[in-house]
């Protein structure tokens, strides 16, 4: 197909860095397991066909979901007419109600371990579990390069509107809302003047010198060997949860930046330094208009911390606290970023970069009800999976934070660099140190002070 330049758009800065790290169609940035999903147990009487014109409806609302990515020299974008999503719909009416949790969780990973092609549009597809005529597991899949998981809160947001409002009930009308080429074509303005300047010129002294703290693996990478990653679920308690938010409160920080603060101890303990650099991630959307739009916004953040004269952990969490509101502060594309410190992420092949986040997302629908259903996302999964979705580059540690349940933690990593056990070990040494942490705030904590 010849597309002519009137139809192109170029990339955002955000596409751009996720196809530096296009391996091809299996693994990599534009693989067919990069994606980004959620679930969510409904529960009512769900019409199918309904639901298939409601999915169709995010597409025709969402031009994202309907976007080639065109790959070469200097990939660009072209918007295609909307077509429906591919939904898969399983009959689960034979588990019992007492097993029914456990089955959608299996559901879920069963979904996210599938091949979604970059090349098949519309990125957005769809699976439906039925367990009884009211009792449905509902999971929603993007490719993580029309998505991020901001926008899979506002896909289900406008999905219960769409398919509430097909059923005759009556909701309001969705917002208008603009199209991330809208975003991709302001961008450049918004890259240049005196607030970019001083932003760069905070990473370039922030990051002068400095590396990402990285962790040995059990094997060296291989580049002739497709990626295989894992997912190391576990719980951290409901007690550790509640005095890990207790301090936070106390001491003006998010539960991200205690998490983070942990982290960095951790990584400064089997790294030998107190110069400590984690990768995370901003929404990348800001306080502007694209708050309802679908598209991929996550950018990427190098949050350094040099921790050395820091006795105890309340000492840290000054400085991690420190260190974030600037980043915050100064959030710019990570390419511009990179640009300031190119040294940063160095090339090895027996190390390996695990960003780390605690996930952040606007309120959802949970347990609203809107029209004759109601969801309940599925966000309390502590099974263990030998294979899950990829990363397109590194590993990735997520905590999600759920009051009254604990902290779930997701450890995806590549299998052909690290050994389970070697994951086992590392979250074990993780939730030690956060509650040997959390617990004596105020001792000394390092074995050498």
């Amino acid at each position: 197909m010849t597309v002519s330049d009137a139809t192109r758009t170029p990339l955002s800065l955000q596409q751009d860095f996720l196809c530096t790290l296009d391996k091809g169609d299996v693994t990599g940035a534009l693989g067919a397991k990069h994606i980004v999903l959620s679930a969510w147990r409904v529960r009512g009487p769900v019409d199918v066909d309904t639901l298939r014109a409601a999915l169709l409806d995010l597409v025709e609302r969402h031009e994202m979901l309907r976007t080639e990515i065109v790959r070469g020299d200097e990939p660009f974008q072209v918007v295609h007419p909307a077509g429906p999503p591919r939904l898969v719909v399983e009959d689960l009416s034979g588990v019992g109600e007492s097993d029914r949790d456990a089955r959608a969780e299996l559901f879920y990973s069963e979904v996210e371990t599938a091949d979604y092609p970059v090349r098949e549009l519309p990125h957005l597809r769809a699976a439906l579990g039925r367990f009884a005529a009211d009792d449905w597991v509902l999971a929603l899949v993007v490719h993580h390069i029309a998505a991020d998981g901001w926008s899979m809160r506002v896909l289900i947001r406008d999905l219960a509107n769409r398919y509430a409002a097909r059923r005759g009930h009556p909701v309001e009308d969705l917002p208008p809302v603009r199209q991330y080429r809208e975003f991709v074509a302001e961008q450049p303005a918004t890259l240049t003047g005196p607030e970019v300047d001083r932003a760069a010129d905070y990473w370039r002294d922030k990051l002068a010198g400095a590396e990402i703290t990285t962790v040995a693996t059990d094997r060296p990478l291989r580049e002739d060997v497709p990626a295989i990653y894992a997912d190391h679920r576990s719980l951290i308690s409901a007690e550790t949860t509640a005095a890990t938010l207790r301090l936070a409160k106390a001491t003006h920080c998010s539960p991200f930046m205690l998490y983070l603060g942990v982290f960095s101890v951790l990584l400064a303990t089997k790294s030998h330094s107190r110069d400590v650099v984690v990768g995370t991630f901003s929404s990348g959307r800001g306080i502007g208009p694209y708050q309802d739009t679908i598209g991929a916004f996550l950018n990427f953040l190098p949050l350094r911390t040099d921790l050395t004269g820091a006795g105890t952990f309340r000492d840290v969490l000054e400085r991690v606290r420190s260190t974030c509101l600037q980043a915050y502060v100064h959030d710019i594309p990570f390419p511009l970023i990179d640009q300031q410190a190119p040294d940063l992420i160095v090339p090895s092949a027996d190390r390996d970069i695990i960003a780390f986040e605690v996930l952040q997302f606007p309120d959802g629908i949970d347990g609203t009800p809107i029209g004759d259903l109601t969801y309940l996302e599925l966000r309390d999964r502590r099974v263990p999976r030998p294979v899950s979705c990829d990363i397109p580059d590194g590993a990735l540690w997520a905590l999600d934070v759920l009051p009254g349940v604990g902290t779930v933690s997701s450890l995806k990593f590549n299998t052909h660099l690290y050994d389970p056990d070697t994951m086992w070990t590392l979250v074990q040494d993780y939730v030690n140190t956060l509650t040997r942490c959390v617990s004596s705030p105020d001792t000394p904590l390092w074995g050498d002070a």
